[in-house]
């Protein structure tokens, strides 16, 4: 058993632990749309030994977001673009915040 201090699969939001028949009943969408959202590399599962999608908690909730988006009008282009769009920012402000870490370093020294 893990101890409370070590992570485990349970725990972890991006653990593939979910079958794409699993995932599309929690979503209740079919896995067709599940495989729509992976050839637009929107949600991209990991893939089991035998080559089956695996989906996390952490996807699933990405994937009803996206479905959210879909049913307000959106398409899947728009959305695709604003994730893209969205990842840059995150780079960027990812970036700015090491440039951050090191000058407080340095001034530390």
């Amino acid at each position: 058993m893990a101890s409370r201090s070590t992570p485990s699969a349970f725990d972890d939001a991006d653990y593939p632990a979910y079958t794409m028949g699993r995932a599309a009943e929690m979503l209740g969408v079919t896995p067709d749309f599940l495989r729509s959202l992976d050839g637009a590399g929107l949600v991209e599962p990991e893939r089991s030994s035998g080559g089956h999608r695996r989906y996390s908690r952490a996807q699933l909730a990405l994937a009803a977001r996206v479905r959210e988006l879909l049913d307000q009008g959106h398409t899947v282009l728009t959305i695709a673009f604003r994730v893209a769009e969205l990842e840059l920012e995150l780079n960027a402000v990812r970036e700015r915040n090491a440039e951050l870490e090191a000058g407080r370093s340095r001034s530390r020294s």
